[in-house]
């Protein structure tokens, strides 16, 4: 039979099954809500406007202001996404070069076409042992910010994320420092940390640190509905002003009460039971990385530079694949992970995870690991093979808003090698951009996607097997 969306949710709903993914309520009951279609209104008298706020919104704008010491927090109801095109197209004049990490998420590249940037990358480090061989990306150092400030003094701002969808957390202070020194903006997408202001067992702030422009995503490891979000801004080198503006223009003219609402009770539960109730996850964390040493085959990814809420569950001595490993606590414990790549899966833990979902993941892996099989540590790994260095960067044939308005065809993997891509190529999740429009099939690239779709990784930009590639470009 066939299920409309509705009745496919309401039925997975009942399933029992383990959500170690965003969103970060967890469909916990305890943060259930009024039927949202008795609260689900439009801007009339005495509901605020989000756009023109004076009343309960702005008094909520207010509170998350004063929560995170910023001169003025903002609502978002368009996800991260309709934040970070907002502080882009803030900062940013049209045409001009932006200072961006690599390993920003493809709203990132997505502004940048849009606004016709000229994006200046800097790469994460990469640290060797199991950062490179698991293929997942490091800090961005002070260092290559400030060598591409220096090498652009037109950049009208930094971009960089942090933390990473694996949780690795880059050094901000020194960062903001950096571009503080060329009076240039800071933004930083910190969309997996909404977390971090609630307990010193986590990372500081981006805003703390100093950052301009610091975008949240309140739905990814806070008690909040999806698409729920903040941007915080310090305004001495962004232009309120113009942040309004381009909010006003990312954001739907009508957003949704019950997303605001869900805001609201979100905050609500941080300053009432925040304290106690973070108390309780960071000793729930702290006891699963402990039994996890139990483990002999998997092991959880741990570093100085990771914050500890993403599990990082790593496979790469076994003969198992993060993929594997992903569909065995799927299909056997009825566990859902939040993405699989390489070599290791992802488990999403947020304030709402109690000890029995806790329990549950750590009896699910300590059975898995215990029908593992040894396997030689110096086995190839696929993993390491997503991370591409700056010397490995394709050649870029032209910028993306230039490539965009070219004709396209569809070709052949094979034969693509020496084409510009007429689309952006990235795996999803996490969807960073592996080649951006613009850019040059190399034949690393090629192998890597044939095999990434042999393995049944989702590759968004590749349709059958089939690349768009730019018609009128010689290529190169």
């Amino acid at each position: 039979m066939d299920y409309g969306l509705y009745e496919k949710l309401t039925e997975y709903s009942r399933e029992g099954i383990l959500p170690m993914h965003m969103p970060g309520h967890k469909r916990n009951p305890a943060f259930e809500m009024e039927n949202p279609y008795r609260i689900d209104v439009t801007e009339v008298e005495g509901m605020d406007d989000l756009h023109r706020p004076k009343g309960a919104i702005r008094r909520l704008m207010d509170k998350a202001t004063a929560l995170y010491r910023s001169d003025q927090s903002y609502l978002l109801v368009n996800g991260s996404t309709g934040g970070i095109l907002a502080a882009i197209a803030a900062c940013c004049r049209h045409g001009s070069a932006i200072i961006m990490a690599r390993n920003c998420h493809a709203s990132v590249y997505r502004a940048v076409r849009l606004l016709e940037l000229r994006p200046v990358y800097v790469y994460p480090d990469a640290e060797g042992g199991d950062m490179e061989h698991l293929g997942i990306a490091g800090i961005v150092k002070e260092e290559a910010v400030e060598e591409a400030l220096r090498a652009h003094p037109d950049a009208s701002c930094v971009l960089i994320v942090s933390p990473t969808y694996e949780g690795v957390v880059s050094h901000i202070r020194g960062i903001a420092e950096a571009t503080a020194r060329y009076g240039v903006p800071l933004i930083v997408d910190e969309a997996h940390g909404a977390h971090f202001n609630w307990h010193s067992s986590f990372p500081e702030t981006a805003l703390s640190e100093g950052a301009d422009l610091v975008v949240e995503s309140l739905h990814k490891t806070l008690p909040a509905l999806t698409q729920t979000g903040v941007l915080h801004a310090r305004f001495a080198r962004v232009s309120k002003d113009k942040l309004e503006w381009c909010l006003r223009t990312f954001q739907s003219s009508s957003p949704s009460y019950v997303l605001m609402s869900g805001i609201d009770r979100c905050f609500a539960f941080l300053e009432q039971q925040g304290e106690e109730a973070f108390a309780a996850y960071v000793e729930n964390l702290r006891m699963f990385y402990d039994e996890m040493k139990q483990l002999k085959h998997l092991y959880l990814f741990d570093s100085s530079q990771k914050e500890p809420s993403k599990l990082v569950i790593a496979a790469r001595r076994t003969k198992i694949s993060g993929g594997g490993l992903a569909e065995k606590l799927r299909r056997e414990y009825r566990i859902e992970t939040e993405m699989s790549c390489g070599n290791y899966c992802i488990a999403m833990t947020s304030v709402c995870d109690g000890s029995e979902n806790f329990r549950r993941l750590a009896e699910a892996l300590k059975e898995i690991d215990a029908g593992l099989g040894e396997t030689d540590d110096g086995a190839e790994d696929f993993g390491d093979k997503f991370i591409l260095s700056k010397a490995a960067m394709p050649e870029r044939a032209m910028y993306s808003y230039e490539a965009a308005d070219r004709r396209s065809e569809l070709v052949s993997l094979d034969c693509a090698k020496g084409r510009a891509a007429a689309e952006d190529i990235y795996f999803y999740p996490p969807g960073i951009p592996l080649l951006v429009q613009g850019e040059a099939y190399t034949p690393e690239i090629i192998r890597l996607l044939k095999e990434s779709l042999q393995k049944g990784y989702e590759v968004r930009g590749i349709r059958d097997g089939m690349a768009a590639v730019v018609i009128d470009c010689k290529s190169l």
